[in-house]
């Protein structure tokens, strides 16, 4: 085990981040993300916001026309072969591209903050599907923290917070030994690379420590200037308020025209894609044409 505070010793602290300064760059960026949700624990984190159980043309239309800053899409793919999951994924971001109407978009795939599931696969998928109309990925943003879980990445390792203040490497615990997705790095980019087969070498991925994280919007655009060809990003986050400076450097990245920026596929846990709209509330279920009573 490691102490969490010793770990943290060498960063800055963290800089409080107002959920609303959040909403407000998602809302001046004037897109909406798609969310594709591998596993249905991830709509717990979201609030007012369409969730949808299927996924036709006509019911991302009738999502993407309630101008919610997201639309979560249930696909459930962390229980289907990678046949399946991929096909699943192809589906979706074609029909929400179809019902968008030229409306700008943004897609996310959100996972498991125990590092479980269809992974490079999924985020490849949305960007081969970008790409047939014309749209370039140009990088894959990997944010598998959920604080509130006790799940941080802090000097690109992923960790689950144990008694005492204690830190255990994801690779350590229990989930690294799921029978379908189970993995030996607890180091982000090493991650990266062995669930790659080395298609994604680990001295290739860039990683956003927390000074980068924690020093501004302007230093993380700064870090993401130059990233290209898919290459995968791997952010560290110890807190909510890392989450949502995140996702104000993604926007300022974004807002500057970076190419390496225009169309991110961003692997996240269910914090990482909540954060990124500014939410922060007990959660409620919408699936197409009706509204559900709020869930836990």
């Amino acid at each position: 085990m490691t102490s969490e505070s010793a770990l943290l010793a060498g960063y800055p602290t963290e800089v409080p981040v107002p959920a609303s300064e959040v909403a407000a760059s998602v809302a001046a960026a004037g897109r909406t993300l798609v969310v594709l949700d591998d596993d249905p624990t991830g709509t717990q984190s979201v609030a007012d916001l369409p969730v949808l159980t299927r996924w036709s043309e006509a019911d991302l239309r009738w999502a993407l026309e309630q101008d919610a800053p997201a639309v979560y899409v249930l696909t459930n793919t962390r229980s289907l072969d990678p046949e399946e999951a991929a096909a699943r994924n192809r589906e979706v971001v074609a029909n929400a591209l179809a019902a968008a109407d030229g409306r700008p978009l943004g897609f996310v795939s959100r996972s498991d903050s125990t590092l479980r599931g269809h992974f490079p696969l999924e985020p490849e998928v949305i960007a081969e599907e970008l790409a047939r109309v014309g749209v370039r990925t140009d990088g894959v943003v990997v944010v598998p923290a959920f604080p509130d879980a006790g799940r941080v990445t802090i000097g690109g390792t992923h960790y689950m917070r144990g008694g005492g203040g204690s830190l255990v490497p994801v690779a350590e615990t229990e989930f690294a030994q799921d029978a379908t997705f189970g993995f030996t790095r607890s180091h982000l980019a090493e991650y990266v690379e062995e669930k790659s087969g080395g298609r994604y070498a680990a001295r290739d991925v860039v990683v956003l420590d927390l000074g980068v994280v924690r020093g501004g919007a302007d230093g993380i655009a700064d870090a993401l200037a130059c990233v290209s060809g898919g290459v995968p990003v791997v952010a560290d986050i110890v807190t909510e308020n890392d989450l949502r400076a995140l996702a104000l450097g993604l926007a300022e990245a974004e807002r500057r025209g970076s190419r390496c920026c225009t169309a991110w596929a961003r692997r996240s846990s269910a914090a990482g894609s909540g954060r990124r709209r500014g939410r922060r509330s007990p959660p409620r279920r919408c699936t197409a044409g009706r509204r559900d009573p709020a869930v836990g």
